[in-house]
């Protein structure tokens, strides 16, 4: 798990660091941003405020790891379906491509052999 903050408030940044001090990274390499304040961003924002938020403020270190933790899990899994899903896509358009192909064969080899039975 790979997190990047972005607080407003320098005292929750702090405190932030300190207990996922592991966890932080700059963000161009993170997986997770952790804010105080709404961003717009192109990776999962984890909100952390005193209303409508991830993780409601005060909270403890062990409450704040479960809470990262249960998000970054349900973030995992729609990634992964995503990706499933996509590869299935590119898999079963793979396989109909090859059917098409091999069907297409077939039948022009039925129809040589037609030919060749009636034209002799």
């Amino acid at each position: 798990m790979k997190i990047a903050l972005a607080c407003q408030s320098i005292l929750l940044e702090k405190s932030l660091e300190i207990f996922l001090k592991s966890y932080i990274v700059p963000y161009k390499q993170c997986e997770i941003v952790i804010s105080d304040k709404q961003i717009e961003i192109d990776k999962p924002l984890f909100y952390i405020a005193t209303e409508n938020s991830d993780l409601d403020l005060p909270f403890s270190k062990s409450a704040l790891m479960l809470k990262i933790e249960k998000f970054y899990d349900s973030f995992s899994k729609e990634t992964k379906e995503k990706v499933d899903n996509t590869v299935k896509k590119v898999d079963m358009k793979e396989l109909e491509e090859k059917i098409l192909k091999l069907t297409n064969s077939f039948r022009d080899d039925l129809v040589k052999t037609i030919k060749d039975y009636y034209d002799n």
